[in-house]
C-alpha cells in the first residue's frame, strides 16, 4: 500500500474517514492524498480572475475548499505522513474512480452516513460507484466512528476460487497491520454446503492462496450480512472485508448489494474488495 485517496465533503461524516484514513497511512507509512469535488456552474478553470468575480458565493465556496484542504494536509505532515490536495472542479457528474487510475491510488478510505444510507451527493452516488466498480480496496467508515486500530480483522469468504488474489491482498494488509485475520463461511439456507464440504474446499482453497495457516470459523444464518456481523461481534472484531461480485455475477454468493447492506447495518469499518482485482 503506497497511496491512500481519502475524498471528503469536509461534514462530520467525511471527518471520521479523514481521521481514519491519516491514522491509517501512519501505520503502513503510505502517503495520503486528499480529494473535494466541487461542483460549478461553467467550466471554472478557464476563467479569468476577473469573471470569478461574478459568481461569489461560488468562489467563497472554493476558497473555504481550498482551505480545509490545506489544513488536512497539514495536519497529516505534521505525523511525518507524505500528503497531497485534489480539487476537482465538476459540472456534477464527476466520480470519484476516475481519479484512483490518474493518481495511482491504491486504497480508498470513504465516509458513509448511519443505518439510513449515504449522503446522496459525494459521499452517496460515489461510494456506490466506488465499491461497485473500482479495482482498489475501499474502506468504508461509519460517521462518528473513532477506533483508529485493526487488531482483528474478519475476512467473510466463499472460497471460490476466482477470489483467491483479492483473498491474498487482504492477507498482506493484516500482516502490514500486525493484525489477526479471522477467516468466516457463513452458511445461508439459499447456499448451504455440509461442514466438512465447507472445511475441505475451505483448506484447499487457503492452501493455494494463502501464506499462513487460518482456522475456518463457520456461521450459519439466514442471510449472510447477519452472520458476518454476528461473527463479528463475537470475536469484537476492528473491522470487516468482504469480496464483492461484479452486476454480472448476482447469482454468486457476495453480491455488491450485500456489501452494501452490511456497511448500513454494522458500526465497524468494511473493506471491499472486487474479485481478483489485483
Amino acid at each position: 500500500m503506497k497511496k491512500i485517496l481519502i475524498p471528503t465533503d469536509f461534514s462530520s461524516c467525511a471527518k471520521a474517514a479523514e481521521k481514519y484514513g491519516i491514522a491509517l497511512a501512519k501505520k503502513i507509512d503510505a502517503e495520503v492524498l486528499f480529494m473535494h469535488i466541487i461542483i460549478t456552474p461553467i467550466v471554472w478553470a478557464k476563467l479569468t480572475p476577473e469573471q470569478e468575480n461574478l459568481f461569489p458565493d461560488k468562489k467563497s465556496e472554493i476558497n473555504a475548499a481550498k482551505a480545509n484542504l490545506k489544513d488536512l494536509v497539514e495536519r497529516a505532515q505534521a505525523m511525518g505522513i507524505s500528503a497531497n490536495k485534489l480539487l476537482v472542479y465538476s459540472n456534477g457528474a464527476e466520480r470519484i474512480n476516475k481519479y484512483v487510475a490518474s493518481e495511482k491510488v491504491d486504497m480508498v478510505v470513504m465516509g458513509s452516513h448511519g443505518t439510513y444510507g449515504f449522503k446522496e451527493h459525494m459521499l452517496g452516488s460515489n461510494t456506490y460507484s466506488m465499491l461497485r466498480r473500482t479495482n482498489v480496496p475501499v474502506i468504508v467508515i461509519k460517521e462518528g466512528f473513532e477506533h483508529s486500530r485493526i487488531d482483528t480483522l474478519v475476512i467473510a469468504t466463499n472460497f471460490r476460487e476466482e477470489t483467491g488474489k483479492s483473498f491474498a491482498q487482504i492477507e498482506n494488509f493484516a500482516e502490514l497491520l500486525k493484525a489477526e485475520l479471522k477467516v468466516l463461511y457463513v452458511n445461508t439456507p439459499d447456499h448451504f454446503v455440509e461442514t466438512n464440504d465447507i472445511l475441505k474446499i475451505g483448506q484447499s482453497f487457503l492452501d493455494e492462496f494463502a501464506a499462513y495457516n487460518h482456522e475456518i470459523n463457520i456461521v450459519d444464518a439466514f442471510r449472510e450480512e447477519r452472520g458476518i456481523i454476528q461473527f463479528a461481534k463475537k470475536t469484537q472484531a476492528d473491522a470487516v472485508a468482504v469480496i464483492t461480485f461484479g452486476k454480472s455475477d448476482l447469482l454468486q454468493y457476495f453480491s455488491p448489494s450485500v456489501t452494501e447492506n452490511l456497511i448500513a447495518m454494522i458500526d465497524i469499518p468494511v473493506i471491499s474488495l472486487r474479485k481478483n482485482t489485483f
